[in-house]
């Protein structure tokens, strides 16, 4: 990819006023496919605002075609990373991008690019970008982007751990983007040929994630989705390409575990899904933006879990007891039948019978 802010611009109408549509905004996400979808919202929002929005991430660039209001390009080679701060009008990015892996000293790079994120932020990365686009664009476009000029901070602007992302992200855009009409809505146009949960009874279980203390046990998995199939539910594997060698093996002397070549086709799979069960993870946020409903497998009994799957009809499941001085206590706590109970609770809620 070769990094252009006026790529694919339209020519400029000689004394025709400037609109937000004239000013291009990049958004780049973290790398995990979780906080790419809560920046997705961010970009949603802007592009429904009318700004011209890119976003940059290697996992939703194969989710191109579904998000018609965005241009979505995957990551720049490292080369052409430090190229992004002055290749849009105005970069949002988060503290954990691409952007922040460049060898440069925070604040070098604070006064380029506006930088939030779903953490704390640090406070080198925080500065009001106006007086620097006033002067690089002049004060008529920078005044149409004064508020994301100033927005550097926490995407979480609501002070309760209970809310999710997905309502963070939201109050965000509308508080310090000033996006009054905000919606969570990430903006997917999903191809007609792709049916809305066509297999009622096929749950796909993801039972890895990026950090190996939130798994709960395969062998855990492997009982549930034998209790499943007894239900009349058809239970399926969800793995990633690097995940299959270790994983795979496990499943498939009794299950399904399809393989997928890129986002694209994982997203139109799980789509047509009925269910999703699995571990705190990426996929789970995949399937609950796409609308299908989602039961988590969550190791914490008591903190609010903001990071669950934040869209639709969802379910957490949660250990009897918390033992967190022990590591992995959470695991023996948390039985096959209570994750069954809660899958049922989560099928309750769409009112089909088990």
């Amino acid at each position: 990819m070769t990094v252009g802010a006026n790529e694919g611009a339209l020519p400029a109408i000689v004394g025709s006023p400037i609109s937000k549509a004239d000013c291009h905004i990049g958004v780049v996400p973290s790398l995990g496919l979780g906080d790419s979808l809560i920046y997705l919202i961010v970009a949603n929002n802007l592009a429904r605002a009318g700004y011209r929005v890119t976003l940059l991430s290697n996992h939703l660039a194969h989710l191109a075609g579904w998000l018609p209001s965005i241009r979505v390009l995957p990551f720049p080679a490292p080369e052409q990373t430090q190229a992004l701060c002055e290749a849009y009008d105005l970069v949002l990015s988060d503290c954990g991008s691409i952007v922040t892996s460049l060898k440069q000293d925070p604040a070098w790079l604070a006064q380029r690019c506006v930088f939030v994120g779903t953490l704390r932020v640090k406070q080198d990365y925080i500065q009001d970008h106006g007086e620097r686009l006033s002067a690089r664009l002049g004060a008529d476009k920078a005044s149409l982007m004064r508020a994301l000029a100033a927005c550097a901070g926490p995407i979480r602007t609501i002070n309760d751990d209970s809310v999710t992302m997905v309502e963070q992200a939201v109050e965000f855009c509308r508080t310090k983007l000033a996006i009054q009409n905000a919606s969570p809505e990430v903006g997917f146009a999903v191809p007609g040929e792709f049916v809305a949960r066509r297999h009622q009874r096929r749950v796909m279980l993801h039972p890895v994630s990026y950090n190996a203390k939130k798994n709960w046990p395969y062998g855990k998995y492997l009982r549930l989705a034998r209790r499943l199939r007894q239900q009349g539910f058809d239970p399926q594997f969800v793995l990633s390409p690097k995940e299959r060698a270790e994983w795979a093996p496990r499943f498939e002397a009794e299950f399904a575990v399809p393989q997928f070549a890129d986002t694209q086709e994982l997203a139109a799979y799980l789509y047509e899904s009925g269910y999703v069960i699995g571990n705190d993870s990426g996929v789970g946020h995949l399937a609950s933006a796409l609308g299908v409903p989602v039961l988590t497998i969550y190791r914490k009994r008591r903190d609010g879990f903001c990071w669950r799957p934040g869209w639709g009809r969802n379910e957490v499941v949660r250990p009897s007891i918390s033992l967190g001085a022990i590591k992995h206590a959470w695991m023996a706590f948390l039985s096959v039948s209570r994750a069954q109970r809660a899958f049922k609770r989560l099928v309750a809620k769409l009112e089909v019978v088990v």
